[in-house]
């Protein structure tokens, strides 16, 4: 089986660098604003910046995917990680949580 990979346009260079960058930006984002809601550092409304940056974070995902041509099978993989980066916060705080209750009492 071979694999073939098209050439991607030296053109599009400076568009998947910055697209790239900004992935990395709106994802420390997402994780900034989740973490500091939960830690009640910030109030509750700024969720919604965690999730809209996790919303940008996706449509920047397609638009790299795009960019690198990569094949469909590749394109559901990518969302498919972005679904679990959505829900990966939350379960990790679910679990500090229930640890934090369960061992809290017993010092």
């Amino acid at each position: 089986m071979e694999y073939y990979m098209p050439d991607i346009p030296s053109s599009d260079f400076l568009s998947i660098f910055v697209v790239s960058a900004l992935v990395i930006l709106f994802g420390m984002a997402y994780a900034g604003f989740f973490t500091l809601v939960k830690l009640r550092i910030l109030k509750k409304g700024y969720m919604v910046a965690a999730y809209g940056s996790w919303l940008v974070l996706v449509g920047l995902m397609v638009y790299l995917g795009e960019l690198l041509r990569v094949e469909p099978y590749t394109q559901k993989v990518l969302i498919g990680a972005m679904v679990g980066y959505l829900i990966f916060p939350h379960m990790v705080y679910f679990l500090l949580e229930k640890v934090h209750q369960r061992f809290e009492h017993e010092q």
